[in-house]
């Protein structure tokens, strides 16, 4: 697919332009249906129930980059990690902040930079269903990947909103998918949870596992990220699900069964998204809210041959830990 040339053609149908090629009545009654759906226009403000998340806007616009990979190029495990390791390796050297939207072309699962293994992924059905592991340099829980709208945010952390603290990163980033979500016409729910509340929960799977700011839809985690922070700098990376995981999921965890992955996580298929938009416009609306909740403007620029040698020469640290 070809790259989008320019911002102001890609926010086309999304959060800047309301009109919508879309019949508002033939899909309200299918979207009625679907937990966290709001019938109001415009689309609900984020329910935030933490007194922390309500903080004022920043004034004036900020450059960031943003990089397109998903319209461009889908990678694989390696190249998608070495890739968001540049990414924060840069904003370290330059100070620039980044957004970068990207895509798998095989299914991954992505396992936390200290997450052990042995009694949690069933590696030998990982090799059956001919998905293979690699290693984030983030923590958090394993994500599976190949379906899924997946993200990645570097910013210097000195001044601004994202100050020094893995708290205030996670909480200005829940706002922007909470944003996004409203755009979409839901009503989603930024919840906090404490350290003891988390621990309490853990589980070997991302999106069983609340985070400090977890953003739900209808009761169910729509998003999971995670976190590297450094002294000066941050990467937050995490994944939206496009399609249903559960019976999948099921397969290549220990003590994890499909229901219970129904009851705690949701996608935007099974939300009905899909009916609404195309792959396009949510790309476009995911943007815009970023641009609109962080006070930002994004400048759509590709990595450059240089850029894309420096990635290949760091790929391999992020070889697969089990080949299928």
């Amino acid at each position: 697919m070809a790259r989008v040339p320019h911002a102001k053609t890609f926010w086309a149908g999304s959060v800047f332009d309301r009109e919508t090629a879309v019949d508002e009545k033939l899909h309200l009654e299918n979207m009625r249906k679907q937990p966290g759906f709001v019938n109001k226009t415009p689309p609900p403000r984020p329910k935030e129930t933490s007194p922390a998340a309500r903080l004022p806007d920043s004034e004036g616009k900020q450059p960031w980059r943003l990089i397109l990979d998903i319209l461009e190029e889908d990678a694989d495990g390696p190249v998608n990690m070495a890739r968001d390791q540049l990414l924060l390796q840069r904003v370290v050297e330059t100070s620039t902040p980044a957004v970068r939207l990207y895509g798998w072309k095989n299914a991954v699962l992505s396992v936390g930079r200290n997450q052990k293994l042995d009694r949690q992924v069933d590696l030998a059905a990982c090799k059956r269903e001919g998905i293979p592991l690699v290693r984030r340099m983030t923590g958090g829980q394993a994500v599976l990947h190949g379906g899924d709208l997946t993200y990645a945010v570097a910013a210097p952390t000195s001044g601004g909103r994202f100050s020094p603290g893995i708290m205030a990163v996670y909480r200005e980033i829940s706002r922007v998918f909470a944003r996004f979500f409203a755009d979409l016409g839901f009503a989603p729910e930024v919840r906090t949870y404490s350290g003891r509340e988390r621990t309490a929960q853990a589980s070997a799977v991302c999106f069983s596992t609340p985070s400090a700011f977890e953003l739900l839809i209808g009761e169910r985690k729509v998003v999971g990220s995670a976190q590297l922070l450094l002294p000066n700098a941050f990467l937050q990376h995490g994944s939206m699900p496009m399609y249903p995981q559960d019976a999948v999921l099921e397969r290549i965890f220990r003590g994890v069964t499909a229901s219970e992955i129904r009851n705690q996580m949701t996608d935007l298929e099974t939300l009905g998204v899909w009916k609404r938009f195309d792959r396009e416009q949510v790309i476009g609306r995911l943007a815009g809210a970023f641009e609109s909740s962080l006070a930002i403007e994004l400048d759509p620029r590709p990595w450059t041959p240089t850029e894309r040698a420096a990635a290949a020469k760091i790929t391999p640290q992020f070889a697969y830990l089990e080949e299928p």
